[in-house]
């Protein structure tokens, strides 16, 4: 005869087709799952001659999360060129920026109750915040002078109509520009 499979509940018929894998449900919620503060990446910038680039640090905040302070620390090779602040003003290179984000995230909420006027009791919702936490995260932030333009490359074209100074009257559809003495020969009037 040939071997054959009986599905059965005994035990002895779930050794026989392998390991079962077994699943535990979580029970995490969808707010916890994601990280509190994610730190943006700085796109590389390109800046004219003579002008700086303003650089921020970028943050998004989950929920639940409140933001205490964002900072940051750019450094040109070795020199330090901005240190702890709110956002920099940078010239054409290499720098290593550094964003440092301190926040706090929802532990609790609890009502507090207050006596009022009478015998009213009032009840009011209070956060409980944690502890100052930090996040930090170093890029590298590329700015670019932008290329110079070619001598005349801000000159027009002879020829082309409406950019000629003189082309002013025709241009605006009036064959009579209010000038008395008409170029044309005929006179009308």
């Amino acid at each position: 005869m040939g071997s054959a499979v009986i599905a059965s509940a005994s035990p002895a018929a779930s050794a026989v087709q392998g390991p079962q894998p077994i699943v535990v449900a979580s029970h995490k919620s969808k707010a916890q799952s994601k990280p509190a503060v994610v730190i943006r990446d700085l796109a590389d910038r390109t800046v004219e001659a003579g002008e700086l680039a303003t650089v921020k640090p970028k943050v998004k905040l989950g929920k639940r999360t409140k933001l205490v302070s964002k900072t940051l620390t750019v450094m040109q090779g070795d020199r330090v060129v901005v240190e702890g602040a709110h956002k920099a003003r940078l010239g054409a290179g290499t720098y290593q920026v550094t964003i440092e984000v301190k926040y706090q995230t929802l532990v609790k909420q609890v009502v507090v109750k207050t006596k009022g006027k009478g015998n009213k009791v009032k009840k009011t919702k209070r956060n409980v915040w944690s502890a100052v936490l930090t996040e930090s995260d170093r890029q590298t932030l590329v700015v670019v002078l932008e290329p110079a333009e070619e001598d005349g490359a801000d000159l027009e074209p002879i020829g082309e109509e409406g950019d000629s100074p003189e082309s002013t009257d025709e241009d605006s559809g009036n064959e009579d520009s209010g000038n008395p003495e008409s170029t044309d020969g005929d006179s009308d009037s």
